[in-house]
């Protein structure tokens, strides 16, 4: 997908993009520990589904969107940069 301003879609996106990203990666990190302890030990998988999308959700949106908004913030400097500098 590619934006040709540098608005409000664009950071709506971003943020949206890394607060998937960082609850993906949270909430299946923890669901191969609970694997590995599983298969380690021979007892009955723990796993709370719920508990475990509570926690990586409270962790993600914070942090997708602080990241989404930094990178917001950096293509719209760069914008800005390029449309000053003159072509030579």
């Amino acid at each position: 997908m590619r934006f040709k301003k540098i608005g409000l879609p664009l950071f709506v996106f971003l943020s949206f993009y890394w607060m998937v990203t960082i609850f993906l990666v949270i909430f299946l990190l923890s669901l191969s520990i609970a694997l590995i302890f599983y298969l380690k030990n021979g007892d009955d998988l723990y796993f709370d589904f719920l508990q475990e999308s509570i926690y990586a959700l409270r962790k993600a949106l914070p942090g997708g969107i602080i990241l989404g908004s930094g990178l917001w913030i950096k293509s719209w400097l760069q914008a800005r940069k390029d449309k000053k500098e003159p072509t030579r």
